[in-house]
């Protein structure tokens, strides 16, 4: 209690002297964006793809420094943000969708970062947001293959992005699909719980992007309720104060839920985050990815202190410059342009193919269109665009497209046509008419080798998956995810609910316990995700549960290793013969690591398996 009254009383003192000390808190914010700008200057030297972390989530922070008279180098941010988001201009990549990692979370953090570093609407965007919409679950929500909490974990955060990109960036002639889906996404966050911060956050965006703003004061209380004595939010239970938990949940509270910046707990929560920055302008946050479990992009130097915790560290610093901006009157300011993203010298006929109806197709055709036409010599073809709606990919095959035709980088529309859920008969109808899902032996394979199996598997085609190796594609080759992650398609599926897939695969016949490049088996994956349905249906199928990879670990030591708040895997693993004295390469058990990192969720199961 004197701890709380004392903090009270310092909260008290600091705005009586200065109500808002906005020049503390614009000095804060500047400092916080001259560390994350001098962090991104490396970044596209030592990395292809944009990252939450350097790119996505400082695009955000960089609007509101705009909006609200916070100094920012606009040179820089120019720059980084054309590098990071250039590809939006390339019609190509989207229709074909080459650059596949994690539709919810990538697409979904990417076209809105995008959209605050000034890029518009356009049919390129539209496309992915096609792509983003189609991957909505039937109940309502978005999923997500990534393990990374706070960050990037939670289905809450994957369906509130989703619904907002959708939104902003889906084509008129899908108004009507969007907002079912919109709708659907509302009532899936509405009959939830969430259990931390990010979840209680992401859970007020969603609703309120989706146009329901009646439960926010609910869901703002509940939230104000979390807040710890010291002003700060935690990412989950046990742990202490962090700014990135702390930031987010002020952004939750004051941007989208409209409480007032001059609310106690909102200037406790400002007060937390002036106090903890260190001097260089930098807030700590430990990283709950635990190593040695991979992480991608692995870690690397960028500038910014911490280590192992810096990326973790960076997005805390564009949250808090976020919340921190809050507190600052609104200015006037330039907003910006990204010509380097926009689409330039489209096919007139492109867009009637995406998004016009089997009509319009048919008008086409009739008005002489060539079906074999591709958008530039050796690029996407009409079948292509055309995919994988079948109507219209009927009225293209009838009047003389190629199944099997590919552009420069070997795609075809089997591949295209197997990254959308449900595209079962589009896969059939190539499949029918002579597409191949392999090229002969000296042809090549497609960019990132990339083969229809791994596709249809990774978009909920489990129903295509046995036709597609019988026709001759393979159960065990690896796509090389943005030319960096290699994975066979169970492996990709390890860390996502995707059990109807992984059943497929299995039935097929692929190696329940084929590792990866470090030794990691898909169970072990599985356990690094906290996938618990997938880890059970691999155990059911004969996965080997103590299975030690190249880094010495085995499932149940990633299980105790990295906490998500509940001990459904331990749990399961232990069930399941996981031996319990299995040491890591430090002589660490599993009960060893939990204690180590205050697992306090998986210390009660652990403790139950050693005896």
């Amino acid at each position: 209690m004197k701890l709380y009254l004392g903090i009270l009383c310092s909260l008290a003192a600091l705005w009586a002297t200065d109500d808002p000390p906005q020049a503390r808190i614009r000095q804060a914010a500047a400092k916080a964006v001259a560390v994350v700008q001098n962090s991104q200057k490396t970044w596209f030297a030592k990395q292809s793809c944009y990252s939450c972390h350097q790119q996505v989530l400082p695009a955000l922070a960089f609007r509101e420094a705009r909006r609200h008279g916070i100094p920012l180098d606009e040179k820089a941010a120019h720059a980084d943000a054309a590098s990071a988001f250039g590809f939006y201009s390339n019609l190509d990549r989207a229709v074909q969708y080459t650059h596949i990692i994690d539709p919810a979370l990538d697409d979904g953090w990417g076209l809105l970062a995008a959209g605050a570093a000034g890029l518009k609407p356009n049919l390129v965007t539209a496309v992915y947001a096609r792509h983003l919409a189609e991957r909505q679950e039937p109940d309502g929500h978005w999923e997500t293959g990534d393990e990374r909490p706070p960050q990037s974990y939670s289905p809450f955060t994957a369906t509130a992005l989703a619904v907002a990109a959708i939104q902003q960036f889906g084509h008129e002639t899908r108004k009507a699909d969007t907002q079912a889906r919109v709708a659907r996404a509302r009532a899936w966050l509405l009959a939830r719980a969430p259990r931390n911060t990010e979840e209680r956050v992401f859970q007020i965006f969603g609703l309120c992007v989706s146009g329901d703003q009646t439960i926010a004061p609910k869901l703002a209380a509940e939230l104000k309720a979390t807040q710890h004595p010291d002003g700060g939010w935690n990412s989950r239970s046990g742990l202490p104060s962090d700014a990135y938990s702390t930031a987010e949940a002020l952004w939750a509270l004051h941007d989208e839920a409209g409480l007032p910046t001059s609310d106690t707990a909102f200037r406790r929560g400002i007060d937390f985050l002036l106090r903890t920055q260190a001097a260089d302008g930098t807030w700590h946050v430990h990283s709950r990815l635990r190593p040695p479990a991979p992480v991608s992009p692995p870690y690397f130097e960028t500038g910014h202190p911490y280590g192992h915790d810096q990326f973790i560290s960076a997005m805390a610093e564009s949250w808090a410059v976020i919340a921190l901006a809050q507190m600052l009157p609104e200015v006037d300011y330039q907003r910006p342009s990204l010509p380097e993203a926009e689409p330039r010298n489209l096919a007139p006929w492109a867009e009637t193919l995406v998004f016009g109806s089997a009509s319009d197709v048919d008008r086409l055709l009739k008005s002489g269109f060539d079906p074999a036409s591709a958008t530039k010599p050796g690029g996407t073809t009409a079948l292509m665009l055309a995919a994988p709606e079948v109507a219209k990919m009927k009225l293209l095959l009838d009047h003389g497209a190629k199944a099997d035709a590919r552009s420069n980088n070997r795609y075809s529309a089997l591949l295209v046509a197997a990254n959308y859920p449900g595209a079962g008969a589009a896969i059939n109808l190539l499949l029918d008419r002579g597409a191949t899902p392999r090229l002969p032996k000296g042809q090549g394979a497609p960019l990132f080798n990339a083969h229809p199996v791994v596709l249809a598997a990774f978009a909920g085609n489990a129903d295509a998956i046995a036709r597609l190796h019988k026709a001759g594609d393979r159960l065990d080759d690896r796509i090389n995810l943005l030319g960096m992650f290699p994975a066979t398609p169970l492996l990709l599926l390890a860390t996502w609910h995707r059990t109807d897939s992984v059943r497929a695969l299995l039935d097929a016949g692929a190696p329940v316990d084929q590792p990866d490049d470090d030794g990691i088996t898909p169970l072990g994956w599985a356990a690094i995700a906290n996938r618990v349905e997938t880890a059970r249906l691999l155990i059911q199928r004969g996965a080997d549960v103590n299975h030690v990879d190249k880094k010495g670990m085995t499932p149940l030591l990633y299980a105790a290793s990295i906490d998500f708040g509940d001990g459904a895997m331990i749990d399961l693993l232990s069930r399941s013969g996981a031996n319990p004295s299995a040491r890591t390469k430090d002589g660490l058990t599993a009960l060893d690591l939990a204690r180590k990192y205050q697992h306090t969720a998986l210390l009660a199961g652990l403790e139950a398996a050693r005896k």
